[in-house]
């Protein structure tokens, strides 16, 4: 085997669609996804948390409020990427 890129002229459109429309790809993508989100709402909880701990408020309004932040942050993210991978599938 060579070390050299295949070159279009390799890779006919079949197989691209092929490479495309594979369902483990497919899982691997949405999987990405939902980890994505969950680090936000983690990574959110977490931060308020600390500033909550930080500033010595004795309510957990800061951690609600900064977590709530961070779950429509993460939601928002969610509905941009699936409408960019339905987008990219609608050109097709």
């Amino acid at each position: 085997m060579s070390d050299e890129k295949p070159t279009e002229e390799e890779f006919s459109k079949e197989d691209q669609e092929k490479f495309e429309k594979n369902g483990l790809r497919q899982y691997g993508v949405y999987s990405a996804i939902v980890f994505q989100m969950l680090a936000t709402m983690g990574l959110a909880f977490w931060g308020g948390k600390k500033i909550n701990d930080y500033f010595e408020i004795q309510s957990n309004l800061l951690t609600v409020g900064i977590g709530f932040l961070g779950m429509g942050l993460a939601f928002y993210n969610l509905l941009h990427q699936l409408k960019n991978i339905q987008n990219n599938e609608n050109k097709k």
